[in-house]
């Protein structure tokens, strides 16, 4: 579990300061004129909590003893699921783009509450459309991000 935990802070950390280098390129309140965070504030401060989380990890990683480490099954039930999740979110990003927004993000959400909770579709269908309008509104309108892309743009 050594290793593991060593590459996979390593990974993280590296992927945070990728996405500070992004962020810092972004427009910022002043840009706006309208003294709403630019759309790099919160991307760049979950940033730095991974590398800081991830520095912790390495440390703690650093800091185990070889008779404390425990080997990493890597192919179980609950990893299966694990890759599962990870392979979809790939497919969420990739058609991010093409899709937009509101119908990827609905699609996800509905497709995961399912994966995890099995619950009753049409509740699953609310909870997803309800959330994608929620974050939808919260990112256009209070943190003024611009969310409208892809082919089913509003």
């Amino acid at each position: 579990m050594k290793k593991g935990n060593i590459i996979s802070s390593v990974i993280v950390m590296a992927i945070g300061i990728y996405v500070i280098i992004v962020c810092a390129a972004y427009p910022t309140a002043e840009a706006y004129g309208t003294g709403v965070p630019g759309p790099g504030l919160w991307p760049m401060a979950v940033a730095a909590l991974m590398i800081i989380a991830a520095i912790g990890l390495l440390i703690k990683a650093l800091r185990t003893k070889p008779e404390e480490d425990t080997p990493i099954e890597m192919w179980t039930e609950g990893t299966k699921r694990v890759y599962i999740t990870m392979a979809a979110l790939v497919v969420y990003v990739a058609v991010l783009g093409f899709l937009g927004f509101l119908i990827s993000t609905a699609v996800m959400l509905f497709g995961f509450i399912q994966w995890f909770a099995r619950k009753n579709p049409l509740i699953t269908l609310l909870i997803s459309v309800i959330c994608t309008a929620a974050i939808y509104g919260v990112f256009k309108f209070l943190l003024n991000v611009p969310v409208d892309f892809g082919l089913f743009a509003i």
